[in-house]
């Protein structure tokens, strides 16, 4: 059977639903309102309202708007009926729900982050029924492991792969910030993480393998702690080429680690008693929105992949990085730069699923897919990717 992506050659533009008016849903809503591969493109939200106003944010003909309970697997078959391709950018809890309605009405399929460490088991059925579900293709996960597999392309062994995601935002209004999903944040932050090391995996406990990376001005030295992330199960799975060593850091200033783990002593993350008060859902609804936050914010987001092993029988060192201010993102994009990359990365690999540049079946991880057609897209959408290749001496 035939994907409906297909139907490109015929000239026809696929619709597009997004699930999720966020930060990063409008970005990519906006992205994909003005390319020509891309139809009519429906924003779906629980809070229809929000979906509403992100449409007529968009000013765009293509953009339509609905309410929608991502739970609700009946609600989302009709909403995917005439669709080419849907996205969840609402919480990745959702993910399966959606790929099953997806599945259900022979539609592609796309989100920014993984819900489980094997996401990638029933990819014979999307295969068999000739359709894609592009798995983590947001920021980092996205774009870092686009950057691996670039830098990992031009390698005869790969040694080690380190992903960084450094930041230094702060707000004048909040003391407290998350700039993608509080609740992703807080969770992911808080849960043991894994790294694969000398080709098999480490478990590490909350905060732990700490370092101060150096990341590229203006940002420079960021504490950095190990953090459960996508990359670590994807990318020694399909990078290949000998690689012992994969790890995911993320920089938490010692306010944020403190204010963490004062969440989690205080049991503010319990969801208490059914039907009665309950801690995790006071507490983030008390925090700011990450889609709030544009103009509010100041210093710098990063995502940085540096990739170690052999080329041409000497030892290199190929790190591929982007570095994106936040009050440029907002003035530009009217977005954090984290949700302007994030939602970039979102809709890249979308509109080149659209455009037929990406024709694999099944389920895929980005690091599976040819890097190239990315870069031109994201130089377009004002994404500066930079690299340093440095030689380090000959292997012995």
């Amino acid at each position: 059977m035939d994907s409906r992506f297909d139907s490109i050659l015929s000239g026809r533009r696929p619709h597009v639903l997004v699930i999720g008016c966020g930060a990063v849903g409008s970005v990519a809503a906006h992205h994909l309102a003005a390319d020509e591969a891309i139809g009519d493109v429906l924003l779906a939200d629980v809070d229809g309202e929000l979906a509403k106003r992100t449409a007529a944010h968009l000013r765009s003909p293509k953009a339509r708007a609905m309410q929608i309970d991502a739970s609700d697997e009946d609600a989302l078959r009709r909403a995917m009926r005439g669709c080419g391709l849907v996205i969840n950018t609402a919480l990745p809890r959702f993910n399966r729900r959606i790929q099953s309605a997806a599945l259900g009405e022979h539609v592609n399929y796309l989100d920014p982050a993984n819900d489980s460490a094997d996401p990638f088991a029933d990819s014979d059925t999307w295969n068999a029924a000739g359709l894609t579900a592009l798995c983590a293709m947001g920021e980092d996960p996205g774009l870092s492991n686009v950057f691996a597999r670039y830098a990992a392309d031009g390698m005869d062994r790969v040694e080690s792969i380190k992903v960084r995601d450094g930041d230094t935002a702060s707000s004048p209004d909040y003391p407290f910030i998350a700039l993608f999903s509080p609740e992703t944040f807080v969770e992911e932050t808080l849960a043991p993480s894994r790294i694969w090391r000398d080709g098999k995996y480490d478990s590490v406990p909350p905060f732990g393998e700490f370092e101060t990376y150096e990341f590229p001005a203006p940002i420079g030295p960021l504490p950095v702690y190990s953090v459960d992330h996508e990359e670590v199960d994807t990318l020694p799975r399909f990078i290949g080429k000998g690689v012992r060593h994969v790890d995911f850091k993320l920089a938490l200033d010692p306010a944020t680690v403190q204010t963490l783990k004062l969440f989690r002593d205080l049991h503010l993350l319990e969801p208490g008693a059914a039907g009665g008060p309950s801690p995790r859902r006071a507490l983030f609804a008390a925090l700011p929105k990450p889609a709030d936050l544009a103009g509010r914010v100041d210093g710098y987001a990063a995502i940085l992949v540096e990739v170690a092993g052999e080329r041409d029988g000497q030892h290199v060192v190929h790190t591929v990085y982007s570095v994106l201010g936040h009050r440029e993102a907002s003035e530009k994009f009217g977005a954090t730069a984290t949700a302007y990359l994030t939602g970039t990365g979102v809709a890249a690999g979308a509109i080149l699923l659209a455009s037929g540049a990406i024709r694999e079946k099944g389920k895929v991880s980005p690091e599976t897919l040819d890097p190239g057609p990315f870069f031109p897209l994201l130089r377009k959408f004002g994404v500066d990717v930079r690299e340093q290749v440095r030689w380090e001496r000959s292997v012995a």
